[in-house]
């Protein structure tokens, strides 16, 4: 069978332009195009070639209904989608549905697990090592000394145990934590790494020293860590997300530490992105809060693995017709 040549539409924002650029150095063979609005696109579009998209950001959502129009012909013109990220809620699909139906959607999952564990990992010693007291003695030039508390032995509950979860999971076992992640299928109790998997973590988060959240932008996860689940953990515990800001509710991170519900907390996303500057978190101590701004797993070269994943998914295509691995479901949202 004679696959056709197929033209990549690229819609990133995010990323120094320089990022984007090379990526045309890891794609010579192709013809691509970049757009940040459907009329970017709107001459290729016409053209009647075989389109693939590769997205980042909210702006993909737009340009995706534009591009995928055509859902009432057998033939589309859209042969594939690539996320560059593992998350998929900022292009909301299932809004899409229609348009999307039949066209195989692909993401970045498991490329960015291991820069991500790292960071829980940080956080995690960030609070027990207690580095802003550090910071705040150096620069008091006060040789004071103080207790520090070990992260071995602690008990870490991982909610959305997937790719990322695993690898936050084998880091934090690595350093002799008591793990477990919870999961929607359980295939085995104990995983791999030695880490113990429930479908419910409900009865061990009074336990837990560290709740991470791992869990993708879904309406069943919409504000799943809010103050009744705050309220059920240890005062002494630290609470860690890295997955999607839909899934917190910020006002009661802010008034749970604040009224001392819990100890403290570590979040790379946020419900509104660029946090508002009218957001309270931004307000509370460091011994309290350790803020990112999403970029737990920014790295110099971070668009190469995704691209290079890209390319292997375009050969496939362009070889047998078909694109099967890291397959995104519109459904489940991930």
């Amino acid at each position: 069978m004679a696959i056709a040549p197929i033209t990549v539409c690229y819609t990133i924002t995010g990323f120094p332009q320089k990022d984007i650029d090379a990526i045309a150095e890891l794609l010579p063979d192709v013809e691509l195009i970049f757009g940040l609005t459907p009329a970017d696109f709107s001459e290729v579009k016409n053209s009647g070639k075989d389109l693939a998209v590769i997205m980042f950001g909210a702006q993909s959502h737009d340009i995706l209904k534009d591009l995928c129009d055509d859902y009432a012909n057998e033939k589309r013109r859209v042969k594939f989608i690539y996320s560059l990220s593992a998350g998929v809620d900022a292009y909301r699909l299932l809004e899409l549905k229609q348009e999307v139906e039949g066209i195989p959607i692909h993401n970045g999952q498991s490329l960015y697990s291991n820069i991500l564990a790292e960071h829980v990992n940080f956080a995690m010693m960030y609070f027990n090592r207690f580095s802003w007291r550090l910071n705040e003695a150096k620069h008091q030039k006060k040789f004071e000394k103080f207790n520090m508390i070990p992260v071995e032995g602690k008990k870490v509950l991982i909610y959305g145990y997937g790719d990322i979860g695993s690898q936050c999971g084998r880091l934090a076992v690595g350093l002799g934590m008591d793990v477990t992640g919870v999961r929607r299928t359980v295939k085995d109790p104990v995983d791999q790494y030695g880490v113990k998997v429930v479908s419910d973590g409900d009865a061990l988060l009074g336990e837990a020293d560290f709740v991470v959240g791992v869990l993708p932008g879904t309406e069943a996860t919409k504000q799943f860590f809010n103050m009744s689940l705050f309220k059920r953990m240890k005062p002494s515990a630290v609470f860690i997300n890295i997955g999607r800001g839909s899934t917190q509710c910020e006002t009661d991170i802010a008034e749970a530490l604040n009224t001392g519900v819990i100890r403290a907390a570590a979040l790379d996303v946020f419900e509104v992105e660029p946090l508002p500057e009218s957001s309270p978190l931004w307000d509370l101590p460091d011994d309290k809060m350790l803020l990112s701004p999403h970029c737990a797993d920014f790295t110099e070269d971070m668009l190469k693995a995704p691209v290079l994943r890209f390319k292997s998914i375009f050969n496939d295509y362009s070889t047998t017709g078909r694109t099967d691995a890291y397959r995104v479901s519109v459904e489940k949202g991930y």
